[in-house]
């Protein structure tokens, strides 16, 4: 009986710490080419198709390098080569109508397109360049940050 209660007990806290980490995911790497990092906080990940993204990650790509970004509501970053992207914030619960996308667009090429945070509340969307934040007011953008 005791053995029978360790392995619940252990069970519970795999699935629990799974659950956990499946609700910290905001999007992931869809596509990509060359050379794809994830900053996390201290810790430099290699980026793959499929990675998934949290609150908080730099996502950087090498000389060459490329990669394609999907979020939970669909909108879309295209990165270019030699661009650092921060996803600052972000929030998708449509239920309890809670919408936010910051990111950060630090450096490199960029094209976004507007997911359904965009429709259902575009206010909520803050993209920033270094010296600038752009509103969004369409579901399209194209930018180059230069150093």
């Amino acid at each position: 009986m005791k053995i029978l209660s360790l392995a619940l007990l252990f069970t519970y806290i795999i699935l629990s710490s799974s659950c956990s980490l499946a609700n910290d995911k905001i999007g992931q790497i869809h596509t990509m080419k060359g050379d794809v990092t994830i900053i996390r906080g201290t810790t430099v990940l290699p980026a793959n198709i499929g990675t998934p993204l949290q609150k908080g990650d730099l996502v950087r790509t090498g000389k060459p390098g490329a990669a394609g970004i999907v979020l939970t509501d669909d909108s879309t970053f295209s990165m270019g080569s030699n661009s650092e992207l921060a996803l600052k914030e972000y929030a998708f619960n449509p239920k309890e109508g809670k919408f936010s996308l910051v990111a950060r667009m630090v450096k490199g090429t960029f094209a976004y397109l507007s997911g359904l945070i965009g429709k259902l509340s575009p206010d909520s969307i803050q993209l920033s360049i270094p010296d600038a934040t752009i509103a969004i007011r369409g579901t399209k953008l194209l930018v180059e940050v230069q150093k």
